[in-house]
């Protein structure tokens, strides 16, 4: 019999809802799932079958104690709370990895990498699709390259409806849709606005044809740092318009602000209203069908002839019933923790480009049902 391996997620809303279900895969995982509100945390472990529940959040300081006896911690928490969750796994010497931060936030975790390794604690931040497995395949793209000039992230989906949705965190989508991009181009970092930078981009079917755009993401804070040589990484996501145009709208309203507003009813926070009513919107019924696509585009040498890496991961829903979205972002926090736990990952804080060997990490998603392709070709 295998010994247990000890993962807890901290969060219990969609992804740590298939964060859950994931590692519940394997019959070696002691699951314990950590949320503020206890119900959320029971129905995940009533829902896999499997495991425990407890009552915390980032901030608490009961968290430390909770994650005590743990071999590895994955956070599905909002990006925001990032900073209180390491500093828990820290206090409480437990490997510990996230789904990131949009870029000013990878950058402030990283300021951490000092303590974690004078502690002997490893933490990969911004581990899920995007960052995540972007990142992974930008460092297969420097592996096969002599070279590597540019790299261009581009990641879109389509979803099981044609009506508006909210395809992840509504805070992360809409300060993507709200606060400006950085790109890194002709080896400078430089902010431009949310949403520009459009494209027209041609992903396989069903996705087709989509417009694709820059928004605030964290490739650009680690990638022009751990890729040698590198002058532009540019990151952009295309949704389906129906979904762009909503929150465009949202964003224009002025529903993405913090700052109170006078109403006749009183003083209200926009942005907390307008998460109020989305975390009451009805979901789709039946399977998912939702598919997500990213693609990696290096342009570089290769013996001193140009050359173009071209790598892709697909995700569609799962057997559990996990959608596309849900599980690209899921599936590479579960390998990240199951590697941390089997402490595979050295002390201190690192991106994933340099937290994993490339095409082992891939290899792990394919086991784990990713379509993964990468291809280098002349031009």
């Amino acid at each position: 019999m295998l010994p247990l391996v000890r993962i807890v997620v901290l969060g219990a809303g969609v992804m740590g809802t298939a964060t859950a279900r994931l590692l519940a895969r394997r019959d070696d995982v002691d699951l314990l799932v950590i949320d503020p509100d206890p119900d959320r945390a029971e129905t995940i472990v009533r829902d896999v079958g499997r495991g425990r529940a407890a009552r915390a959040g980032a901030g608490d300081p009961e968290l430390p104690r909770l994650l005590g006896s743990a071999d590895a911690v994955a956070a599905c928490i909002p990006y925001r709370l990032n900073l209180e969750a390491m500093e828990a796994a820290l206090a409480a010497h437990v490997p510990y990895a996230d789904l990131g931060g949009l870029f000013h936030m990878t950058l402030r975790q990283l300021e951490l990498d000092g303590r974690f390794r004078d502690a002997g604690v490893p933490a990969v931040i911004g581990v899920g699709c995007c960052p995540g497995i972007s990142n992974v395949l930008a460092r297969a793209a420097a592996d096969r390259l002599d070279e590597v000039r540019s790299i261009d992230i581009v990641d879109g989906a389509v979803e099981d409806t044609d009506a508006f949705g909210v395809p992840y965190s509504v805070d992360t989508i809409l300060d993507e849709f709200a606060r400006p991009a950085m790109v890194f181009e002709d080896g400078r970092l430089r902010e431009v606005a949310a949403g520009s930078g459009a494209i027209r981009y041609r992903f396989p079917e069903p996705l087709g044809e989509l417009e694709a755009f820059y928004t605030l993401h964290s490739e650009p804070a680690t990638l022009p740092r751990t890729i040698p040589g590198v002058r532009d990484v540019r990151w952009r996501l295309a949704l389906p318009p129906k979904i762009v145009d909503g929150f465009r709208l949202l964003v224009s309203l002025g529903l993405a602000s913090e700052e109170p507003i006078d109403t006749p009813s009183g003083k209200a926070v926009p942005r907390e209203v307008l998460r109020a009513l989305v975390g009451g919107m009805p979901r789709p019924e039946g399977p998912p069908k939702d598919l997500e696509v990213l693609v990696v585009e290096a342009q570089g040498a290769v013996e001193g002839r140009p050359a173009r890496f071209t790598g892709s991961a697909t995700f569609r829903p799962t057997p559990e019933g996990i959608g596309g979205g849900p599980f690209g972002t899921s599936v590479p926090l579960v390998v990240a923790a199951r590697w941390l736990a089997e402490d595979r990952v050295p002390a201190g804080v690192h991106p994933p480009e340099t937290a994993f060997p490339a095409d082992q990490f891939l290899s792990a998603l394919q086991d784990e049902g990713v379509e993964v392709s990468l291809s280098v070709q002349d031009g």
